[in-house]
């Protein structure tokens, strides 16, 4: 069972200990959260040389490092080399190193190029299982054909999607592939980085979240009918809506686990209540169909909306938002939409980034 691999179904993240979100723990700091993790009951932890926390992360488990599992990833990141033999094998001894450890339970492609072959990847990565250095691998953040690919080619045992109750389409195109081919799920994000909580009704000014698309315009009208509807429920269960999205999410057919990652204690002993936390399932039915119901709609109206916003001059914030949901409803290219997204992020000349966005939408929208 891919879920046994996590030996628990709620995991650790470590993605805001470095201060993604705003305030930046001290190590100190940080090593104390993790063993509250594990005291709590978490017994996966999930990490990345991108998040500067597996050296942490490492110091935290050494001494319960025999009942954890330990994820950690390699990719294609901007400025760094391609996913070569050599670019992988040097990457995974480097995590070793620095986590303290001569395996690692789990070897996630975080991001990938499509200038690598998918199968020497997979080559490289089952070398480095054959010899003992990984128990598995897996995948993120790759685009719903590239992850067909390698589930068609190798044998990843689970793959990573943003999901939580304002954004299911990740986990759809997942559950899809699922029918032909056996992997587990495995959620991140799953409170909507606080907006489920109750916390978080409009972008906060320090971290990402200044310029996440799920905290502007219409997406954050979708996702704030959603939190009122978690809240509704939280009244009448004794649950907090952080509770009942993370058990919602653990809930769903094919999801071997979800990852949380508060930074803040009092929200990590919050977070792990929601392991033991049953759903009555009229509510879950109930809450399932507005899921769906939000993702439609949106759905329908993204198109006009992106339309709507380039046709006047629109700020960084608005751009990378037309970008998230045009590449997510396929109406730009991935490739592109990368590119398009590390020059915005830049602040590169923005007026030539939107006019390539309306040539973008205006390709999509015509007939083939």
């Amino acid at each position: 069972m891919n879920s046994a691999l996590l030996k628990s179904r709620l995991g650790y993240g470590c993605y805001a200990l470095g201060g993604a979100y705003g305030k930046k723990l001290s190590r100190a700091e940080a090593v104390q959260l993790i063993r509250l993790a594990y005291d709590l009951g978490i017994r996966y932890f999930d990490t990345a040389p991108l998040y500067h926390t597996e050296e942490i992360l490492g110091e935290a488990l050494a001494r319960h490092r025999d009942q954890v599992t330990i994820a950690t990833k390699v990719g294609a990141y901007p400025g760094a080399e391609r996913l070569s033999r050599e670019h992988i094998t040097a990457s995974c001894h480097a995590s070793l190193r620095r986590l303290g450890t001569d395996c690692l339970d789990l070897y996630l492609v975080h991001y990938d190029d499509d200038a690598t072959a998918v199968d020497e990847v997979l080559e490289t990565l089952e070398k480095l299982q054959d010899q003992g250095k990984i128990r598995a691998y897996g995948l993120g953040h790759l685009p719903a054909s590239r992850t067909a690919a390698y589930l068609e080619q190798g044998n990843p045992r689970l793959v990573m999607a943003e999901m939580h109750c304002a954004m299911p389409g990740q986990y759809q195109k997942l559950r899809s592939l699922q029918q032909k081919y056996s992997f587990g799920i495995i959620a991140f994000s799953v409170t909507g980085r606080g907006l489920l909580a109750g916390e978080a009704s409009q972008p906060a000014d320090a971290g990402l979240r200044s310029i996440d698309p799920l905290f502007r315009r219409n997406k954050l009208a979708s996702g704030l009918r959603i939190a009122a509807k978690l809240q509704e429920m939280a009244r009448d269960s004794g649950a907090t809506p952080a509770q009942i999205a993370i058990a919602w999410v653990l809930a769903q057919p094919g999801v071997a686990g979800a990852l949380t990652g508060p930074a803040d204690r009092r929200h990590l002993e919050e977070n792990c209540a929601a392991l033991h936390l049953k759903l009555d399932p009229a509510l879950e039915k109930e809450l399932t169909a507005l899921v769906y119901r939000e993702a439609e709609a949106f759905r329908q109206q993204i198109t006009r909306e992106i339309a709507s916003i380039l046709a006047s001059p629109a700020r960084g914030p608005d751009l990378v938002y037309c970008l998230e949901h045009g590449v997510e409803m396929e109406l730009f290219p991935r490739d592109e939409g990368a590119r398009l997204l590390t020059e915005i992020l830049r602040g590169h000349n923005l007026a030539r980034c939107q006019r390539q966005l309306q040539s973008l939408l205006h390709s999509a929208k015509s007939p083939k």
